[in-house]
């Protein structure tokens, strides 16, 4: 049922679901000394530029800056490591900070506390060296209010008189030790994987031989030691240029302060010694400015900062820009970056009656925001800011992480099918090169070039799971019907649609035997499964996406392809097999595989931007099939075959499903969150986290499964019934853009059991 409120109505029933729970921070994550062997560090970001975390919160970490891929010869693309900028190191003239283990006996009172609302992490400990213990106080940000900015601030607090030194550094990692990704075969890649691979380690770093940062080599550096600043600036390896600079804010109160520099082939530094009081308490600053040739847009800025004069002028922009926010102030800074963060949050997911499925959702919605920034044509790469899966982008772009912010941020999902509008001619010259019509995305995209980075080893995945095409063309759809706006599908949107249609009439054979069109050897989304004939998910997203491209036509006033309605009239969409069973693909390939991690592709019929049509009889069906398949291997499946699920469980009107995916769950024990900071990892057991995808689906469990909304011609409408597990008090989806105004959804259950939907709307203008 979908009712109307009045805006107080609303007020009146929300104030009264919120207060029945005690006054939990859903917003906040924190790590204590119980995590110093088990700690999976999150990362800040913006979405251009990042640094992750460290127990301290002192030193040198990974950066990124979205983007900026090394290409060098014989291993694929990956994300370079722009100079690690947040390090700020202390001697208390016994010991430095940075250089010693951390333990509970050395580090007392720990707390690392990520506020997601915010975008604040806060670090505190008492630090016992060999002679004299400090307080110590970090909080470090990624400004959300001033994309190049980012601050790292110290409170030190001695409980000793005399000397300390502290530390500021700008230095690049050493280069990596690479493998030929680009040439080796699945085989080669197994034993590699195998050697490797080293379970026994606790954190998500097993693999870090193959998850390699790419290399920028410094093209120059410098420090002035009268302003306090230091900079570099250099080149990822055979690609773009990119310059960090920092101001040092020291404080009053130092005596006999004495500051040095220097300089090395991986970094320069700025050192400053003074001599300090007991139970004082000193706060140094390091205000960063970062930049990278076509930051803004995702296009190449003709002020190349490469080489020579080119690096010094970047560089100098960039110490001017970290100077002006020292003026400013670090207060300043940080309020405009919190108010800023603050205004995102205004656009939520709420749920009653249960805080640690608040604080999944929170986080899940951090992350993604995170990894995106409105009006660019930056995409969203499988792992975020992280050099897991490459840097690559997949179809988790379109289908996982957009749909997931296209109701709440639809800025941010624009930037992120902006990407394939960008990248149109790569994907054109493709599908050439393979002997097909229109355009044939790639597996994985580089971010930057969009050309097709997938490694050889999954070649399988780059020339036959074409469903990626799909994914492509419906997203940019999906983004029309949010907004309405024909101006944009006719310049931006309709091209992408136009000529991912072309591709599939190409793709598509007819069997004239049964008269019908076919699309035979593709990988399947579960993709153990290759060269398999008419897969059951890559029909239907074919199928859509063609009919996607007539009704887009319709409303341009453009004559369709009649070639669009033949293919699309005469598909095979597979459903029931012999004696009523559901099946993946053809059954003339067996579906036998016991190691497979997805184990069955139906659940993907249910993302939402699919928006699949078929009786309540059939949906049943397909979800026994679904939950037949997946439960012998439930305990290590991917988890995005789980989060469909739970929707393709809504969708066929099984709340119990849907509960025991989010009801009955610890989510402090959750195995696909990583302690202490939610990352999401891919299964339970392996060391791909950071996966945006399963972040979106898990979202999109809420926004489209409980809810039962789909977006369609008409707006948004209510495609099934709403669902709403017994131990969730309501669920409300707060401050949702539809086609000029904004909507707040409301899912509760009645006296009677009943669960109920409500809507309320304002245009966007008040």
């Amino acid at each position: 049922m979908t009712r109307v409120l009045a805006a107080g109505s609303l007020s009146i029933l929300l104030i009264q679901g919120a207060s029945a729970a005690p006054a939990i921070d859903t917003f906040a994550l924190t790590a204590t000394d119980r995590d110093f062997d088990k700690y999976y560090p999150t990362y800040l970001a913006n979405g251009h530029w990042s640094m992750a975390s460290s127990l301290l919160g002192t030193a040198p970490t990974s950066a990124q800056i979205i983007g900026v891929m090394d290409y060098s010869a014989n291993d694929v693309s990956r994300p370079a490591a722009i100079p690690s900028w947040n390090e700020i190191d202390y001697s208390d003239g016994a010991e430095w900070l940075n250089d010693g283990s951390v333990g509970p006996q050395s580090h007392l009172r720990y707390r690392q506390t990520l506020d997601m609302r915010d975008g604040l992490l806060t670090t505190h400990f008492r630090w016992q060296s060999r002679r004299h213990a400090t307080d110590v106080s970090v909080t470090s940000f990624v400004s959300q209010s001033a994309a190049h900015l980012a601050a790292v601030s110290v409170e030190l607090t001695p409980h000793f008189s005399g000397r300390i030194r502290v530390r500021f550094t700008l230095r690049t990692p050493p280069p990596p030790a690479r493998l030929p990704l680009a040439e080796m075969t699945a085989e080669q890649f197994g034993a590699a994987s195998a050697a490797i691979n080293r379970p026994e380690l606790a954190t998500g770093g097993n693999r870090d031989a193959i998850w390699y940062a790419g290399q920028i080599d410094p093209t120059a550096l410098g420090s002035d030691l009268e302003a306090n600043t230091l900079w570099m600036a250099g080149k990822a390896v055979g690609g773009r240029a990119v310059a960090v600079a920092a101001a040092v804010d020291v404080p009053q109160g130092l005596r006999r302060v004495h500051t040095t520099a220097g300089q090395g082939s991986d970094g320069v530094r700025l050192e400053v010694e003074a001599e300090v009081r007991s139970g004082r308490s000193y706060r140094f600053t390091k205000f960063v400015a970062a930049s990278a040739d076509g930051w803004e847009t995702g296009v190449p800025d003709a002020r190349s900062i490469a080489t020579g004069a080119g690096a010094t002028t970047a560089a100098a922009r960039d110490t001017a820009a970290a100077i002006r926010a020292r003026g400013d102030g670090l207060h300043s800074l940080q309020a405009a970056h919190v108010a800023a963060w603050h205004a995102l949050w205004r656009s939520d997911i709420l749920v009653g009656g249960n805080p640690g499925l608040q604080r999944a959702i929170h986080s899940d919605l951090f992350y993604l925001l995170e990894n995106s920034a409105p009006d660019t044509s930056w995409p969203a790469a499988a792992c975020g800011f992280s050099s897991h899966y490459f840097g690559h982008v997949f179809w988790d772009n379109d289908f996982w992480v957009f749909p997931s912010l296209l109701l709440l941020h639809p800025q941010r999902a624009g930037s992120l099918i902006a990407f394939r509008e960008k990248t149109l001619p790569q994907a054109l010259a493709r599908a050439k090169i393979h002997g097909f019509s229109g355009a044939m995305y790639p597996w994985e995209a580089d971010p930057w070039s969009g050309e097709d980075v997938t490694p050889k080893f999954a070649v399988e995945n780059a020339d036959r799971e074409i469903h990626v095409n799909g994914a492509v063309a419906l997203a940019q759809w999906q983004y029309y019907l949010a907004g309405g706006d024909r101006s944009w599908l006719r310049d931006h949107g309709f091209p992408v649609i136009k000529a991912v249609a072309d591709f599939w009439v190409s793709r598509a054979t007819y069997n004239s035997a049964k008269q019908r069109f076919e699309l035979l050897d593709v990988t399947s989304p579960e993709e153990d499964y290759t060269h398999v004939d008419n897969e059951i998910y890559t029909n239907v997203v074919a199928y859509r996406s063609l009919k996607a491209a007539i009704a887009a036509a319709a409303v341009l006033g453009i004559l369709p392809d009649p070639h669009w309605r033949d293919v699309s009239a005469q598909l095979y969409l597979p459903t029931v097999g012999s004696a009523g069973r559901y099946f993946d693909f053809d059954p003339a390939k067996p579906h036998d595989k016991t190691d497979s991690w997805m184990a069955t592709s139906v659940p993907m019929l249910s993302i939402p931007a699919l928006d699949f049509d078929a009786d309540p009889d059939t949906l049943k069906g397909l979800l026994r099939h679904s939950v037949e398949a997946v439960g012998p291997i439930r305990g290590r499946a991917n988890q995005m075959v789980l989060v469909m699920l739970a929707i393709q469980a809504a969708e066929a009107g099984d709340v119990n499903y849907f509960s025991d995916f989010i009801g009955a769950r610890d989510y402090a024990n959750d195995p696909f969150l990583k302690p202490p900071f939610n990352v999401r990892s891919e299964t339970p057991q392996n060391d791909s986290v950071y996966l945006l995808a399963t972040s979106g689906g898990f979202i999109q469990a809420f926004v489209f499964g409980l809810s039962g909304l789909r977006i369609e011609e008409q707006g948004l409408v209510g495609k099934f019934p709403p669902i709403l597990p017994q131990n969730l008090e309501f669920l409300k989806l707060r401050n949702i853009a539809i086609r000029g105004r904004t909507v707040d959804v409301v899912i509760t259950r009645l006296p009677s059991g009943r669960v109920i939907r409500e809507i309320t709307g304002r245009n966007r203008n008040g």
